[in-house]
């Protein structure tokens, strides 16, 4: 059948659909990229923020539309976060639905839909936190989705991600992924090291490791703690793959950001200088009803401890507007801290009360839209100016640069790109968005770029003559 799979939300959905694609392939199915003329519709779904809910919502009424009127068979499917979280209330609201499967079932989403196409809807939900896991929800099951990828289908040239945990303990009041990934679960480090190895096989160079609380990895052996695999040691194991040229992490959390990573950055070559370690607010009593577990002080001691260890070290940061009880000069905490730890450029979001969190059923969704709404602009304004200062410093330099592909306004303006002069995309080791002209024949190489100009988004350049 003809399968078109839509991935909503952060990199771990993205590296989701793709073990999910590469399970429908093997089944004989075809992968499209037109719903319209689909036999099955999966949306990977997220819960995280409310706009991501809502999009999917709108994919839903259009396809029970369609399904009504003139595509009876078609089979439509709700996996991820989203699916965990509504369970068979999902299929209550949306009877179009066929399938709803939860991020650890993900690899019975082939199966469930031989048996939709027979007329058997089908759910499949992880176990509730607190319920004992079911038989084939243990750890090599979980694993058996990652460890079955094909690496031929990692869709970028070359790059590609690798989980090296599952789920999330911290329980921040705003979050919904505890109880929609379930908790905390490293994956064994031979696992981890040989599927990146066999990605770098098929020409895979850049490789980012991904975890709810990426640098929490800890795996006992047995339960042994005296042999226990820290993140740094893992750090160490995959940098010594032969023939991997640049390795990331994310997304991390505060508290549990030790020396040894800071070390490990600094001293594995592999090792990219970039630290996306989000702070969520730049106020303690913010932090405090956030449950976050560090004070601001803490984390510009973190920022401090890395400038001073990595040198050159690049910091991306996240932050939510308008959480409970936020005021005025709580935003502005935020806006200072932004300037203070020079973020190379932050994510904003509005908060918005997760059905299922802490914070929904305890605190007051009390700072009004309007006022949300002006502080993200705010926010952005002052992330802005601190980007465009720092992209600046870099003017003159002379970069590595990953090539991706074209530029989107490169692909906007020009359905057929000239090969030898095309705008393209790509990204320095600290995670720079870097545009110039070149020839599509670049694409997932590594080139030599002179840094000409910089906006608060990216910077601009040109090939640096000589250059591979």
């Amino acid at each position: 059948m003809n399968v078109y799979l839509e991935t909503f939300g952060c990199q771990m959905n993205r590296l989701d659909s793709e073990l999910v694609a590469t399970q429908l392939l093997l089944a004989g199915h075809v992968l499209v990229d037109d719903r319209k003329g689909a036999d099955v519709v999966l949306y990977n779904t997220c819960s995280v923020r409310e706009h991501a809910e809502e999009k999917v919502y709108s994919r839903l009424g259009a396809d029970a539309q369609r399904k009504a009127n003139h595509r009876p068979g078609l089979i439509v499917g709700v996996l991820g976060c989203m699916a965990q979280r509504l369970g068979e209330s999902l299929r209550k609201r949306f009877p179009a639905v066929d399938i709803v499967c939860g991020p650890g079932q993900l690899g019975r989403v082939a199966g469930l839909i031989e048996k939709a196409a027979a007329g058997e809807p089908g759910v499949a939900l992880d176990p509730r936190r607190g319920e004992a896991p079911r038989a084939g929800d243990d750890d090599e099951a979980l694993d058996a989705l990652d460890v079955a990828r094909d690496p031929r289908q990692v869709p970028a040239a070359a790059q590609a991600y690798v989980r090296v945990a599952r789920g999330c303990d911290n329980f921040c009041t705003y979050c919904i992924v505890p109880f929609v990934r379930g908790p905390e679960r490293s994956r064994r480090p031979d696992r981890v090291v040989q599927e990146v190895r066999r990605l770098v096989d098929a020409g895979r160079s850049e490789v980012t490791l991904l975890g709810q609380t990426v640098n929490r990895y800890r795996y006992r052996p047995g339960g042994d703690r005296a042999g226990t695999v820290r993140f740094s040691d893992l750090l160490e194991r995959v940098a010594s793959v032969d023939g991997l040229r640049r390795l990331r992490f994310v997304t991390s959390h505060p508290v549990d950001f030790g020396d040894d990573v800071l070390e490990a950055v600094r001293d594995l070559p592999t090792v990219c200088e970039y630290l996306h370690v989000p702070p969520q607010s730049g106020s303690d009593a913010v932090l405090k009803r956030m449950k976050r577990g560090y004070t601001r002080s803490r984390y510009d001691d973190l920022v401090d401890r890395a400038r001073a260890i990595v040198p050159g070290v690049v910091l991306a940061g996240d932050f939510i507007v308008g959480f409970s009880g936020e005021t005025d000069r709580d935003h502005e905490a935020s806006a200072e801290l932004i300037r203070r730890s020079a973020f190379k450029n932050s994510f904003v979001f509005k908060y918005s009360p997760r059905p299922g969190t802490w914070a929904a059923g305890h605190l007051a969704d009390d700072v009004p839209d309007e006022v949300k709404r002006r502080r993200n602009r705010e926010l952005l304004a002052v992330q802005a100016e601190v980007s465009l200062a720092h992209h600046r410093g870099q003017v003159a330099r002379t970069v590595e640069v990953l090539v991706e592909g074209p530029s989107v306004r490169a692909a906007k303006q020009a359905a057929k790109p000239t090969p030898e002069a095309t705008q393209l995309v790509g990204r320095t080791r600290g995670d720079h968005i870097v545009h110039f002209t070149g020839s599509l024949r670049l694409v997932g190489q590594y080139v030599r770029v002179r840094v000409t100009d910089a906006t608060a988004l990216a910077l601009l350049g040109e090939r640096a003559e000589g250059a591979p």
